[in-house]
């Protein structure tokens, strides 16, 4: 966390923003202006000279924009260091860049123009991963990347062996009965869990409950395609596909925002 803070023992969150736009660069650090916590350490035009920044400036947040002259905002976040990386927050002009957002597992991400209120409520989730007890220490950035917060292992068994699996590497959970199937890529383990609690375990690195029996995780979407009636169709990286539930329609907004986009696929 950053050194700097105010008199009465609040730290200042440090944004570095990075776009290939100077308007843009200046909205964002005017917004970033009108909060006392926040402050600025520089600004970037490209991926390259963002990294170079980073490294130098150890900023605790990135306001990244996703299309940059020599990479994408992914690509930078990427490429800086796991110990070191800050919290993305990216910003685009396309929606549809929502899901790898997701699943890269960025904070947040932001449609030009960005407005106050949005911004704010992206700046409060920030605020949010730095805890009071933590805020004079690095934030532990380990397992689950730019999320930097404490890793879970949950045990799955197969072949009457027990495997520590790590839940970022998980595709998806299904119930059966008492026990629940996890399924990484083509491997299914079983453990004695339930899906509800789950879904409360595992809601802050991006799981979601997609259907009764079903539990997403989101870095394993390669894209998502609208299936009608408020269900989404998701392909995932190991091309299985898994339909939605109407049900949980607003809970899937709730972590991907897909409904502002068309019924063009969403991809990376």
């Amino acid at each position: 966390m950053s050194n700097g803070g105010h008199a009465d023992g609040r730290s200042l969150l440090k944004f570095l923003v990075v776009d290939h736009e100077a308007p843009v660069r200046s909205t964002l650090i005017r917004l970033c202006e009108r909060c006392d916590d926040v402050q600025v350490i520089g600004e970037a035009e490209s991926g390259g000279a963002a990294i170079d920044a980073a490294i130098k400036g150890a900023p605790d947040v990135m306001l990244l924009g996703v299309e940059l002259p020599d990479m994408t905002g992914f690509d930078v976040l990427r490429a800086m260091p796991t110990a070191k990386r800050p919290l993305g927050i990216m910003v685009t002009t396309r929606a549809e860049h929502a899901v790898t957002a997701f699943t890269e597992g960025v904070l947040d991400y932001l449609v030009k123009p960005v407005s106050a209120d949005r911004f704010d409520r992206a700046l409060e989730r920030a605020r949010q991963r730095f805890e009071p007890h933590l805020r004079d220490s690095p934030p532990a950035h380990d397992l689950y990347g730019v999320l930097g917060i404490k890793p879970k292992l949950l045990v799955g068994e197969r072949q009457h062996r027990l495997y520590p699996l790590d839940p970022t590497k998980i595709d998806y959970i299904e119930a059966d009965g008492n026990y629940v199937t996890i399924r990484t890529g083509n491997v299914e383990y079983i453990s004695r869990d339930s899906i509800k609690r789950l879904a409360a375990e595992l809601a802050e690195i991006g799981f979601v409950r997609i259907e009764r029996s079903l539990l997403l995780n989101t870095r394993a979407v390669l894209y998502a395609e609208m299936a009608g009636h408020g269900a989404f169709a998701f392909t995932l990286t190991s091309g299985v596909c898994l339909h939605s539930s109407a049900t949980y329609r607003d809970e899937i907004l709730r972590v991907l925002p897909l409904a502002p986009v068309s019924k063009r696929k969403l991809t990376h």
